[in-house]
């Protein structure tokens, strides 16, 4: 089982969970981390993982699928687990977040310790050819409704390549996809917690196309975490697969600092109303 959860910095003092009984926690969603009044999925989704890694015996999440069923606002939520099979390599273990009573996600996910997962290697694919960080273009501000950037943006550094930065002017790239680096402030580490954060930080990849930006709410989210980062930012692509229906498809990597991947995640979202009409 995990042990206390360190809150000496910013975004773990703002996931930081308490426990209220067997396998309960309490916790309370910060103002300021939304996208006009709702809570970004991912920074609700690490409340998740946070209780889980409490409920469990292995350090890591390897893989979190998470249903947003209804949006969450700043103030306090209940977490209840309960805990799967618990075997020698993998555990498992599924939650259910409400707020004012109701179940707001639900998630499930395996834990494993990945300094004991081994094996051959064959990596096809390969790290984004990003601009060089300094030539990238910072997000920030104080956003207000579904614009671009919204206060979400605050908590934590988005820096996008100039190809893709565009669509904040109302200049969108003209193909689906988004492209730069993720990190934490104040030098605060990008640990497998984080990354599950970062996984939902990226605007919607159609930003950068014809379909007008707005508010864009996450349906599914799952993330696959490959291995501890390294120190520093996080190299992100994001790019829109398949949009129809009234739904978006999207699929994101993450490289640390080192070159390696250290996740991997799919969304399903809704498209903005006035994409729809």
């Amino acid at each position: 089982m995990a042990g206390p959860i360190a809150v000496g910095d910013a975004f773990a003092r703002a996931t930081a969970i308490q426990p209220v009984g067997e396998l309960r926690w309490a916790a309370t969603v910060d103002d300021g981390w939304d996208i006009g009044g709702i809570a970004n999925g991912g920074y609700v989704q690490t409340f998740a993982v946070r209780a889980m890694l409490a409920a469990v015996d292995k350090p890591d999440p390897l893989t979190i699928t998470s249903h947003f069923q209804r949006p969450v606002k700043a103030g306090p939520i209940d977490i209840a687990v309960e805990v799967g099979r618990e075997g020698r390599t993998l555990s498992t273990a599924s939650t259910v977040l409400r707020q004012d009573g109701k179940e707001v996600l639900r998630s499930i996910a395996s834990f494993g310790d990945l300094d004991q997962l081994d094996g051959p290697e064959l990596i096809t694919a390969e790290a984004p050819a990003l601009a060089a960080i300094e030539d990238c273009i910072r997000a920030g501000g104080s956003g207000e409704g579904a614009g671009y950037p919204p206060r979400f943006a605050e908590q934590i550094d988005i820096r996008h390549d100039p190809r893709y930065a565009g669509f904040a002017k109302g200049e969108p790239a003209g193909e689906a996809i988004m492209a730069g680096y993720l990190n934490l402030l104040d030098d605060e580490q990008v640990d497998e917690v984080a990354l599950t954060l970062l996984s939902d930080a990226m605007p919607p990849a159609i930003f950068n196309t014809s379909i007008p930006v707005g508010w864009a709410p996450t349906i599914e989210l799952t993330c696959h975490i490959r291995a501890r980062p390294a120190p520093g930012p996080i190299a992100t692509t994001y790019r829109g697969r398949v949009i129809m229906g009234g739904t978006m498809g999207g699929d994101l990597e993450m490289w640390d600092s080192a070159g390696r991947p250290v996740a991997q995640a799919r969304q399903l979202a809704l498209l903005p109303k006035a994409a729809i009409g």
